[in-house]
């Protein structure tokens, strides 16, 4: 591998995105566009990786690359570091989702979503780890409520977020000593959707509940929680009570889930639950909003963590 040349950051100073290298998979979706100017804007050097008929014509800050091919990631990672000698900031984005009941979709389906959302994240850490090491960098990954709750209609993306969610939870303590940091962003439904592993079934729609924010609000969101060095980031008003209710009645997170999406939306996981979040449930029990232990930016920015 080239050699890597360091620039470390305490990790709990958060990492400056001025003249950082930043990694970021998944870059043509909708999110990974928003995330691209945002990060540049903020004065990174971005690498955008996506399938080459993905990226934009002609745009230097994107290269084509298939991270479900080790051998094309572990190349692409390497030139990367070649070019710019080092990385401070790699951000998982590539996801795929599945619209539609578990037995909508066949095996090749589920194992579809599983290798882009969770398998491709793998890939390219493992490939980058030496560069953060070197860094003292941060790994992010763009999750979603379907990472920590349980989501209708949708099961192998909720299977493939689960997956991608708990591995870096995991890392995070694995990876503290060598100064490498883990952020967990979890946005709640996103305008526009995303890429899907397979065509629905008839008659199937893509149900969502709440208010709905933009890809800019994520981007916003990943940004912040870099520079400050967050663990865990919760992006929108539903997805910060989903993960209350959840945590503390997960019976009735599921119950009031099922019924607000197979209703079709309204104001979904924020109506009924609105009640619990702000009443006793909460009370006496978290502190603040139950989330951030007072730490909050507004709806789409980033929360939580530690300081």
């Amino acid at each position: 591998m080239a050699e890597v040349l360091p620039q470390r950051h305490p990790r709990h100073t958060g990492t400056p995105l001025r003249g950082a290298v930043v990694v970021l998979t998944g870059a043509a979706g909708q999110i990974g566009r928003a995330l691209v100017d945002a990060l540049e804007t903020a004065g990174s050097t971005v690498v955008g990786l996506d399938l080459a008929a993905a990226c934009p014509e002609g745009d230097r800050r994107y290269v084509p690359c298939d991270i479900t091919d080790e051998r094309a990631v572990r190349t692409t990672v390497e030139r990367v570091v070649t070019e710019h000698g080092r990385i401070d900031v790699l951000i998982h984005c590539a996801g795929l989702s599945a619209i539609g009941a578990f037995e909508d979709h066949d095996l090749d389906v589920h194992r579809r979503v599983m290798e882009v959302t969770h398998f491709g994240a793998v890939s390219v850490t493992l490939a980058a780890l030496p560069a953060l090491r070197a860094a003292s960098g941060r790994v992010v990954v763009v999750g979603s409520v379907a990472g920590f709750a349980p989501v209708l209609g949708r099961p192998p993306y909720v299977a493939a977020k689960h997956a991608v969610t708990g591995l870096f939870t995991a890392l995070r303590p694995e990876l503290e000593p060598d100064g490498v940091g883990v952020t967990l962003v979890h946005p709640t439904f996103v305008r526009g959707g995303m890429a899907e592993a397979s065509d629905r079934a008839e008659g199937r729609e893509r149900a969502t509940t709440g208010e709905e924010i933009t890809p800019a609000d994520v981007a916003e969101a990943v940004v912040a929680a870099v520079a400050k060095g967050r663990d865990h980031v919760l992006v929108g008003r539903t997805a910060r009570r989903a993960w209350i209710v959840n945590r503390l009645a997960p019976t009735l997170y599921e119950r009031l889930m099922k019924r607000r999406l197979r209703a079709g939306g309204g104001d979904g996981v924020t109506g009924g639950i609105t009640d619990v979040v702000t009443g006793d449930v909460t009370g006496g029990v978290t502190g603040g909003d139950g989330v951030t232990g007072g730490d909050t930016d507004g709806d789409t920015r980033a929360t939580g963590g530690r300081p």
